[in-house]
């Protein structure tokens, strides 16, 4: 597909660019400079995402709130835009009429088959620069739950937690999970 529009190919991608994007079904994140283009998740990766969504959903207090994809964030300070699989805010952050605009509490990527480096690289590095406090890598096909933890300016591996093991945080909000139970149990 032909980019709707001419421009200089040595130029960092803007949010005005992203925002000429077709609404094609596919998610338009702009990281870095970059345009990256994910097509619509496979059921084990919805599957996995909705049930993390309903665990948080469940435990946030009545000044958070969960958000799922696409739920666009806007990081104004470097002009890019992120659309995680699940984003916990500040209830005062939420824009009902347009994107998020402050830093999440906590951001969760749900790892899909050829997306493991995205979210375990780019943007555990972006989501780290931008001073998002946690962040949770899960793998459905693990099944396991990394959680990071901003300390000193960088992400530090908070807890690794696989198969039926229990999961227990208290940030940004106190909530029990066990990696196999958001896994397809088909």
């Amino acid at each position: 597909m032909a980019l709707p529009f001419a421009r200089d190919p040595s130029e960092p991608f803007t949010l005005g660019d992203l925002d000429a994007m077709p609404d094609d079904g596919h998610r338009w994140e702009l990281i870095d400079g970059s345009l990256i283009v994910s097509p619509a998740p496979p059921g084990a990766h919805q599957w996995c995402a909705g049930q993390l969504f309903g665990l948080l959903h469940e435990a946030c207090t009545p000044d958070t709130v969960v958000m799922p994809a696409p739920y666009d964030w806007r990081a104004a300070a470097t002009g890019e835009s992120f659309q995680p699989d699940l984003t916990v805010i500040r209830r005062d952050d939420f824009d009902p009429d347009g994107p998020l605009r402050a830093t999440p509490l906590l951001v969760a990527e749900v790892i899909s088959s050829g997306g493991e480096t995205l979210d375990r690289v780019l943007k555990r590095a972006r989501y780290e620069a931008l001073a998002v406090p946690a962040y949770w890598i899960v793998n459905p096909a693990g099944p396991s739950l990394t959680e990071l933890r901003l300390a000193g300016g960088g992400y530090t591996e908070e807890t690794i937690v696989t198969g039926g093991a229990t999961f227990t945080t208290g940030y940004p909000f106190s909530v029990e999970l066990i990696p196999r139970a958001l896994a397809w149990p088909g």
